[in-house]
């Protein structure tokens, strides 16, 4: 039995100072992060983030960006068809769902997960850097000026995908 309770011990104490490791990671890797509060609040928010290392967080840190790219996406096609289409509301939102969300969702953040799981981190940097220029260029489509709940999901998504390159820079 003693030897029982000192292998039960060991492993209590490796299981402790697990748990006690991950926040004080996320708490490191915000730190340096010019989104502090967006990055351990989003990092915090998924379970997994509980047994990650650096790599699985930014892993994460893209799953996310591609959840609120994918919302904003859909928030856009809602829109688009609620206000009856037309050339000059295609030429705005039109843009913006083909061309900047439509890409960022199909093309630019596939490709940022599989560069962070293929380790060329400076690639999947560029990715991310397209999401981020991605909002810009549909809030220019309303010459800078969009509808106030599209400028407020423009900026939640440039946010995310700004937050999650500097993640991925702590690689490079």
């Amino acid at each position: 039995m003693n030897n029982f309770m000192k292998l039960l011990a060991i492993f209590l104490f490796i299981q402790f100072q697990r748990a006690l490791s991950q926040p004080n990671l996320i708490q490191q890797l915000c730190k340096r992060n010019r989104y502090q509060p967006l990055c351990a609040t989003t990092l915090n928010l998924d379970p997994r983030s509980k047994s990650s290392n650096l790599q699985g967080l930014a892993s994460i840190s893209i799953d996310a960006t591609t959840k609120k790219t994918n919302e904003t996406l859909t928030y856009l096609i809602s829109v688009y068809r609620s206000i009856g289409g037309g050339r000059e509301n295609y030429e705005k939102y039109g843009t913006c769902i083909d061309q900047d969300y439509g890409a960022s969702v199909d093309r630019y953040l596939p490709a940022a997960l599989a560069n962070l799981k293929a380790k060329k981190y400076t690639d999947a940097i560029s990715n991310m850097q397209s999401v981020v220029g991605a909002t810009g260029d549909c809030q220019n489509q309303f010459a800078g000026r969009g509808p106030l709940p599209l400028t407020q999901r423009n900026k939640a998504v440039h946010d995310i995908a700004d937050m999650t390159t500097d993640i991925i820079k702590t690689f490079v």
